[in-house]
């Protein structure tokens, strides 16, 4: 059992790293500058996360999402739809938009920033899986990849229409029943 002290802090920081990626004015977060607003050590940062990169990721995961999601009695088309838009609402927040981008641009520099993108990654393709069953990482880059592009690169937020294409278009991707009856 985790002593509620640790647990506590380790929210506290969490939610403080939200706090000041929604209020950066394009500074980079670093462990320094994270543990003085937080008023807590470098070494806890390192401690329980290693890394900046590990905190933003747990931050960025930290955001609320569909812990009381029951897909119990839905079809295979309406999982994949659920998820797909958890998944742009998800991007759409702005704090969780100002953290990809710039995990995304530390990636380009730096393993650990990758290595952050790939739990994240891994978080969400096990969600998908949970949901629909066996999806490869190919699979489950075909139909979030054009969310993000939408998201990240045009800036705007993929549409409902957009995200019942890319559902229909799961359906034939996973080879479900449903794609069949669908037709």
């Amino acid at each position: 059992m985790t002593d509620p002290r640790i647990k506590r802090t380790r929210l506290h920081v969490l939610e403080t790293t939200r706090r000041m990626l929604s209020e950066r004015n394009g500074e980079t977060i670093t462990l320094s500058s994270l543990a003085k607003e937080a008023e807590v050590s470098r070494r806890t940062l390192y401690v329980h996360w290693g890394t900046i990169e590990q905190v933003i990721s747990e931050a960025v995961s930290l955001a609320p999402g569909g812990e009381d999601f029951n897909p119990e009695g839905m079809s295979d088309r309406e999982r994949v739809a659920y998820f797909l838009t958890s998944v742009r609402d998800g991007i759409h927040e702005p704090i969780t938009k100002v953290a990809l981008t710039s995990l995304i641009h530390h990636a380009t520099q730096e393993d650990k920033a990758v290595a952050s993108i790939d739990a994240m990654s891994e978080k969400r393709l096990q969600q998908l899986r949970g949901l629909v069953g066996d999806v490869t990482e190919q699979q489950f880059s075909q139909l979030v990849g054009p969310i993000y592009f939408a998201e990240l690169v045009l800036h705007e937020p993929a549409s409902d229409e957009f995200i019942d294409q890319l559902a229909q278009h799961a359906l034939t991707l996973l080879g479900s029943a449903d794609a069949l009856v669908a037709r």
